[in-house]
């Protein structure tokens, strides 16, 4: 497993090397990790004028500077990373990086935002996670490292996302640990009062109470079903949940009480409220400081 680690001088970057540094499955593993710090290029005329290779060397030394601020040295020795220092835009320097490295995995931190200000709004995490198909771990502002066992919940909503997220958690066990629970979580909205007869169209449909609970039910069955179907094959215990209410209140609500991570498929390009599932998406971010592996299907 490859795992780029993007970082800046900030406690974030800190936090993130002290957390998978703590992950002891993780580090028995000895996955290939590679720790990159975007330096931003300066004009080629300007490179040009000051000579290439004295640009470059003061690139490298303001990389290493950033490496020693968040303990990249320790981290390092004891998972047997790598560091590079990259050069350009940040959020293109890296989606280039975890492609040609042909990463596995990117883990950044991320602070979230009130919902009402947008969700990472300008920040580098929103732009990898726009223009990658690589799956990303976001770790929040105030992550701990897990301690005893980790409890995973996959947030379906019907779509083929989820799959793809199953798919991944089960090809790298290795991120949650070889104690880890799975859980399949899936949010319908409250059923409605039974819908009454058209006094226009008398002979339209009539749904009692107990028809739409059962239409409810199968709806569930039917988004939980491909992900637990996966996880049986696999020979992995897992098991479904099924949740009433506004999405966006009560996943947060369920993720806080009772999960370690989340996990969330993703359906492809654009920002990250668009990418994966709308409001919601938005709301457990700002709502929730678990960390949250957001899965493209590719």
């Amino acid at each position: 497993m490859k795992i780029l680690i993007p970082v800046d001088s900030s406690a974030q970057s800190r936090r993130v090397l002290e957390i998978l540094g703590e992950h002891e499955s993780l580090v028995h593993a000895k996955p290939e990790i590679e720790l990159v710090n975007v330096q931003y290029s300066v004009p080629e005329a300007i490179i040009k004028l000051l000579n290439l290779e004295s640009v470059k060397a003061y690139y490298q030394a303001e990389g290493a500077k950033v490496f020693e601020a968040v303990g990249a040295e320790a981290f390092c020795r004891k998972t047997g990373a790598k560091t590079k220092v990259l050069y350009g835009e940040a959020a293109k320097a890296i989606v280039a990086e975890a492609d040609a490295w042909q990463a596995d995995l990117i883990v950044m931190g991320n602070r979230g935002l009130n919902p009402m200000r947008g969700l990472f709004l300008g920040s580098v995490s929103n732009g990898v996670l726009s223009q990658t198909r690589v799956p990303m771990l976001l770790l929040r502002e105030n992550s701990k490292p897990v301690a005893g066992k980790r409890r995973i919940g996959i947030f379906v909503d019907g779509s083929p996302y989820g799959e793809a997220a199953a798919e991944y958690v089960l090809s790298h066990l290795e991120l949650f640990g070889p104690e880890a629970e799975f859980e399949v979580v899936y949010a319908a909205e409250p059923i409605q009062e039974p819908i009454a007869p058209n006094p226009i169209g008398p002979i339209a449909e009539r749904m009692t109470q107990s028809e739409l609970a059962a239409r409810e039910k199968a709806d569930f069955e039917e988004a939980v079903r491909p992900v637990a179907e996966r996880f049986k094959a696999a020979g992995k215990p897992v098991r479904t949940v099924f949740l009433t209410g506004d999405a966006s209140e009560v996943l947060p609500e369920y993720a806080n009480a009772n999960l370690t991570h989340v996990v969330m498929g993703s359906h492809g390009y654009g920002n990250f409220t668009a990418a994966v599932l709308g409001s919601t998406a938005m709301h457990l971010a700002a709502d929730t400081e678990l960390p949250i592996l957001v899965v493209r299907r590719r």
